[in-house]
Parts: C-alpha cells; structure tokens; sequence
C-alpha cells in the first residue's frame, strides 16, 4: 500500500470509525465482536485526562499537539498548559482508536489518524492563527506528514520514529491472523505528578503497528518537503524509537533551520520523564524564534 502526501484537506475525508469503550480483555473483546456501527460500551469510561484538548490562546499563534500511537492526549496535558501559559493556543486532539479500549484500533487505521491531524491543523488555520505542529513519537511523523499541506511556521517532533527497536512491525501485515493482539511490556508510571497522565495501552491489535510502518515510510518521502523550522528532540536511551532516527529526521528534511535536541535520561514517553522541563523550554524556544522570523 502506498501513501501518498495529501495535496488538500478534501483529501483527509474518511468515515468515523466507531469506539468501543471498555478495559482491554483480549480473550473476551476479539475484533469479530465488535462490529463498526456499535457503540460498545462496558467498563470504565473515557478518563478525563485522555480526552482531546483545546485551549484559547492570546498571541495569535496556535500549536497542534500530537500524541503517539497507543497513547492519549493525556501525555500532552503538561506540555500544553506550559505553552498556554505564554500565550499559545492549543489543538490536541485524540487519535481515533485511542485513548479508550485498545480493540479500538482494530476499527482505524494510517487515513483516520492523518485525517484527525489535518483537521486539528485546519481548525487553528481556521482562527486566522499561525500554525505549529509539535508531535511526540506517532505524533511527530503525522506532523512531518501534514506539513506540506498546511505550511507550518514550525515543526517539532519529539522521539519520532524512523527505526524502531522491535522488529514485529515487519511482520504484523500477516503475522495478525494467528496473533490478533499484542500484549506489551507494561511500563512503569513516573514518580511525580507526572504519574496523573500516564493513560495509554499496555498491548495492540497486530495489525495495527503495520498502518503505523505505513507512515513511517511515507514521512521519509515526505521530509524533503518539509520546509518550515524544524526541532528534533530525541531521547538517547529511548526503549521504543532507536535514536539514530533523529538523524534520519533532521538530514532529511528540506528545512533550512533545523537542530536536533538531545536528551540523555528520558524514556520513550519523554513528555513526562524528568527532562520535560528540558523539552518545555526548547520547544517554547523554538517556537519564539518562529514568531520572530515572521
């Protein structure tokens, strides 16, 4: 399957997937149960943490924040009041098939998520707004995907992925039929405050990490396009994007200010690891000299 970039934003339109809303219980939610104009809901409900987001801002630039797969807006909760806080608006919208039962996904895929990105992205346009992406892992690659097409004034992606340290990806587009779900290596929360929006699925569908590789290669086509200021932020340690990514990112990319912001203890979820304020003060950076250079 190829992707292509979109040329305009008719092109992200695509039939809401339905949501089921329950704890993850792979032996008892199998994808063949749910079917895609059900609305299933069972145990626990949406946390209020992992709802999309959007704060009014004061400056007259808007920041699209995008979260990574499996995750939820929850781990963009800090990030977005900091940079509220100086006057941004703020689009963090959730990811269909997230952020509420991991069989979810199975009703999404690679189009669902480009086209929440697009329309977050044409709703700060629509305000008369300059525009910023900023995206974490997933996130980041919709970021450089939509880029093109909405003319940001800045790009920032934060542990995105080019290469990755499992390998399943490579064989999730038939290796699904025999394991439908994965389930993954349950992380540890932060210590701190952090803790409060540590909301994201502990396994997947198999077949989903495969849309997700889909748009990892289709972002490598589409680096050279992207033009605008461009801040990497990656993570030497991170046990989920190999860092060698960054590099990938930033020679790639058509931009001519670009830099890459090394952390040295974060973990794959930075945005809430003790480099935050790191990451905080570099993007509110970033973003400054943007709104300098207009």
């Amino acid at each position: 399957m190829r992707i292509s970039t979109v040329s305009s934003f008719s092109d992200f339109g695509h039939e809401k997937p339905a949501l089921c809303l329950q704890r993850w219980r792979p032996q008892q939610c199998q994808s063949s149960a749910i079917s895609a104009d059900t609305l299933c809901i069972v145990v626990d409900l949406l946390h209020p943490h992992a709802e999309g987001f959007s704060f009014p801002g004061t400056n007259g630039n808007g920041v699209v924040v995008l979260h990574g797969w499996t995750g939820s807006p929850a781990h963009l909760r800090l990030i977005g009041g900091f940079l509220n806080d100086h006057g941004y608006s703020i689009e963090a919208p959730r990811l269909p098939g997230h952020g509420t039962h991991v069989s979810a996904m199975e009703q999404t895929s690679w189009r669902d998520w480009l086209r929440a990105a697009g329309e977050a992205a044409q709703a700060v346009l629509d305000r008369g707004e300059r525009l910023h992406l900023v995206g974490l892992s997933m996130g980041g690659i919709l970021s450089i995907l939509i880029a093109p097409t909405f003319d940001p004034a800045s790009v920032t992606t934060i542990n995105a992925p080019q290469r990755v340290q499992n390998r399943l990806g490579r064989a999730a587009g038939f290796l699904h039929r025999w394991k439908p779900y994965h389930e993954g290596e349950i992380r540890e929360p932060p210590q701190d405050e952090a803790a409060d929006y540590w909301h994201q699925y502990d396994g997947f569908p198999t077949r989903a990490i495969h849309d997700l590789f889909l748009l990892v290669r289709a972002s490598r086509t589409a680096l050279p396009r992207v033009t605008a200021p461009l801040l990497v932020i990656q993570s030497k340690v991170d046990e989920t994007v190999r860092p060698a990514s960054a590099q990938t990112i930033h020679d790639r990319a058509g931009s001519d200010e670009k830099r890459i912001l090394w952390l040295e203890r974060s973990r794959h979820v930075a945005l809430l690891d003790s480099e935050r304020n790191v990451i905080h003060g570099g993007v509110l950076g970033h973003l400054e000299a943007a709104r300098g250079s207009a």
